[in-house]
């Protein structure tokens, strides 16, 4: 769902560096599932290699589908050039340490941002202690991708028992090589898995090179992502608010303030490790796109609010007390509208 920017998606935003876990007990048996995890991690900063990476959302009405070239070079040089859809056929996003370049050839541009790219939501996670606290791991039969062994490791939800992700896992270099996302009614919901996988660290570093012919453009202007969402909401420059209610299991992440078209916007992200939970707020009503979807009419404390659904993701918005609020949420509306009813007293 491409309403909100990639950060609302995700907490996955750093990859966390863990200490060395020993590979394999004495009998060369894979460590416990949650250990495999924390190595999971940390592959990209020693792992390089090339491939081609397919990332398919199911929404109910329709689905979406990407499919781009990746070069990575350990510890942080990634180059993703797009294949498909087609609206993006051929823009590329360079990322360099923290910072992303997004080349879109069509305007002859650059877009420089602090890097927000994501493309494993396991491997990406930076607060593991939150994912375990909400999930337990477990291992499935071992599987074959690409004619090399993966260990497959299945993460349940702690309080409803069900399977949410499905990630499998390279057995000789950590790095995550497919996941598959499950709703709540154990339907696939989202999959990302590597075709034409191949390890090396012999790639040029000319194309972690960003074009120099075309305009700079700078991102939204944001301000870090900080895990002190007091300090951040004091830095609104209005009064803002949060949610009072949380779904269980969630908890606060980070946050951050963005001027969107100008516009001053507070983003508060929530998650229990692997859903995320979104809040924005501003108080001059900064528009949603929400062109290329089905629009519907919903109430929130008696207040009309609009919302649109695709696949496990619910976007919901509405206005209340001088402010301009949008949740987004891999959450039901019936769990959103409850999150939302507890933002204004």
């Amino acid at each position: 769902m491409h309403i909100a920017s990639r950060s609302s998606v995700a907490l996955l935003a750093a990859i966390v560096a863990f200490a060395p876990i020993a590979r394999a007990n004495a009998s060369g048996s894979p460590p416990p599932a949650d250990q495999l995890l924390r190595r999971a991690m940390t592959a990209p900063r020693h792992v390089s290699y090339v491939g081609e990476v397919q990332v398919l959302r199911i929404g109910e009405e329709k689905s979406e589908a990407a499919i781009f070239r990746i070069e990575h070079l350990a510890p942080d040089l990634t180059r993703r050039w797009y294949l498909a859809p087609q609206r993006f056929y051929g823009d590329s996003v360079i990322s360099r340490g923290e910072k992303t370049y997004s080349i879109d050839v069509k305007r002859d541009r650059v877009i420089v941002a602090q890097d927000d790219s994501i493309d494993d939501q396991v491997a990406e996670d930076d607060n593991f202690s939150v994912l375990m606290a909400n999930y337990t791991a477990e291992y499935a039969p071992d599987e074959t991708v690409e004619g090399r062994p993966v260990h497959v490791v299945i993460l349940n939800n702690k309080y409803t028992g069900e399977t949410t992700m499905r990630v499998r896992i390279d057995a000789k270099t950590d790095l995550v090589v497919g996941k598959e996302i499950y709703g709540s009614d154990g339907s696939l919901v989202a999959q990302t898995r590597f075709e034409q996988l191949r390890y090396t660290a012999n790639i040029p570093r000319q194309i972690f090179d960003v074009p120099q012919d075309l305009a700079h453009v700078a991102g939204p202007a944001r301000s870090l992502p900080s895990i002190d969402l007091q300090h951040v909401v004091g830095s609104a420059g209005f009064k803002a608010m949060g949610p009072k209610y949380l779904p269980e299991g969630f908890t606060p992440i980070e946050g951050d303030v963005t001027d969107v078209k100008g516009v001053r916007t507070l983003h508060l992200l929530y998650s229990d490790g692997i859903r995320t939970v979104s809040l924005f707020q501003n108080k001059q009503n900064a528009a949603v796109d929400l062109s290329r979807y089905r629009i519907s009419e919903t109430k929130i404390d008696g207040q009309s609010a609009r919302y649109v659904t695709d696949g496990p993701t619910t976007l919901l918005t509405w206005s209340e007390a001088g402010l301009h609020f949008t949740l987004v949420g891999d959450l039901t509306l019936a769990e959103l509208g409850k999150i939302a009813s507890s933002v204004v007293p």
